[in-house]
């Protein structure tokens, strides 16, 4: 009730509204017969369990800012707008973002990195921005969903006391049906919008060109980050990896 009649009726800030909701649910508590010994350590332990996922978050920041700096998502923008048909962008980049949550398991990273770029490519295309964003956050979110990597999908089969392999195959009953779903909308979307013209995409390439030193090294941060999701390695040292061999020298101009 503080939560909806606070934020959507008289506008309260959300992080005003958590923590006076924390002093209801203590005082509730203390009300029960527990002490601030027993809430202190039941607080505690509830930090623990979502720690993983805060520090992905914290780790993710680092990731997405590195990449744009050392030019990572600046080339897959460049490629990208040579090889992404505009007809099949919504359904390649639900697809792509897909696969590259599904082996890293964090959709936040895949949006800030991958989703990013192909939002730059989006706009070289002359795709709908809004379009854009939602196949984007489709497939991320699909494959932060169903991926063993993923903070989330680890901390509620631990919460629940289940199998993480049980949790995720039960999870398929409904998130590949509205997957699938998705991709025939997205398909039929983007034959459809055939009418929209092509922007001449030469002017932006020649910007990044000239800002950026492509190279195929560019490509190494995805890469580790896919070889510490498929040998099954922690995902935050695999996010900081790349991170901190991309931070690049500063310079006079930088």
């Amino acid at each position: 009730m503080l939560l909806a009649g606070g934020f959507a009726v008289l506008g309260y800030p959300v992080e005003v509204l958590l923590l006076a909701s924390a002093g209801v649910a203590g005082g509730v508590a203390r009300r029960l017969g527990y002490d601030w010994r027993a809430m202190e350590a039941g607080v505690v332990q509830s930090l623990a369990k979502a720690m993983p996922a805060i520090l992905v978050l914290i780790t993710v920041g680092a990731l997405i800012g590195t990449w744009i700096a050392a030019g990572t998502i600046p080339m897959l923008i460049y490629y990208g707008l040579e090889l992404i048909s505009p007809s099949l962008f919504l359904v390649t980049a639900c697809i792509m973002c897909s696969i590259v949550s599904l082996f890293t398991g964090t959709s936040w990273g895949t949006v800030g990195t991958v989703g990013v770029a192909l939002i730059g490519v989006a706009g070289g295309l002359g795709v709908p921005m809004g379009a854009a964003a939602g196949a984007v956050i489709s497939g991320a979110y699909f494959g932060d969903k169903l991926s063993p990597f993923s903070d989330t999908t680890n901390l509620a089969p631990v919460v629940a006391g289940a199998n993480l392999f049980d949790h995720i195959r039960w999870m398929l009953w409904t998130t590949l049906p509205a997957w699938t779903l998705g991709l025939g909308v997205y398909l039929v979307a983007g034959l459809g919008s055939e009418a929209v013209a092509t922007p001449d995409i030469e002017p932006l390439q020649r910007a990044l060109a000239d800002s950026f030193s492509f190279h195929p090294l560019l490509l190494t941060p995805l890469l580790v980050i896919l070889w510490f999701a498929i040998t099954k390695r922690p995902t935050i040292p695999g996010i900081l990896q790349p991170t901190g061999s991309l931070i690049p020298e500063r310079t006079e101009s930088a």
